[in-house]
């Protein structure tokens, strides 16, 4: 199915005008406020938390376990979502577009679609951290991890 297979790039998914569930905005600007990435790996997992919680609630979706690997800065890559035990796995870094991406999965979408839905909200809300990343395929990459 031509859905689950990932984007060639992250200007094919770009959408300005796309459309995000009610209340979903809200959150993210919620979570936006509480300046994500600052504070102790702790306090930021405590952030993402209740992001997690507020999106499953406006999802309508029983809440996913979020489980937090080893996270010691590298690459976020090898977070994942598991559908046999409904759990996001986050790994490497807190990043919130890897997040975005694995929700996506816990509520039955593909990968072009979560790609679609997590780089445009993360665009939308994020949009200053959004430019300085650099697009390698379709992934969005902090110019230092080149």
């Amino acid at each position: 199915m031509p859905d689950d297979n990932y984007p060639q790039s992250v200007v094919e998914v770009l959408d300005a005008d796309m459309r995000f569930r009610r209340g979903v905005l809200a959150a993210m600007r919620s979570f936006q406020k509480s300046r994500p990435w600052s504070g102790s790996i702790e306090k930021r997992k405590e952030k993402s938390i209740r992001l997690h919680q507020a999106l499953s609630a406006i999802y309508g979706i029983a809440e996913p376990k979020l489980v937090f690997g080893l996270i010691d800065g590298s690459s976020s890559g090898t977070s994942y979502y598991r559908p046999s035990t409904h759990e996001i796995v986050v790994q490497g870094r807190l990043s919130v577009v890897t997040y975005l991406h694995e929700f996506s999965h816990a509520r039955g979408i593909g990968e072009r679609a979560a790609c679609r839905w997590s780089i445009n909200l993360f665009r939308r809300i994020f949009p200053r951290e959004f430019a300085r990343l650099t697009h390698r395929g379709h992934m969005l990459i902090r110019p230092e991890d080149l």
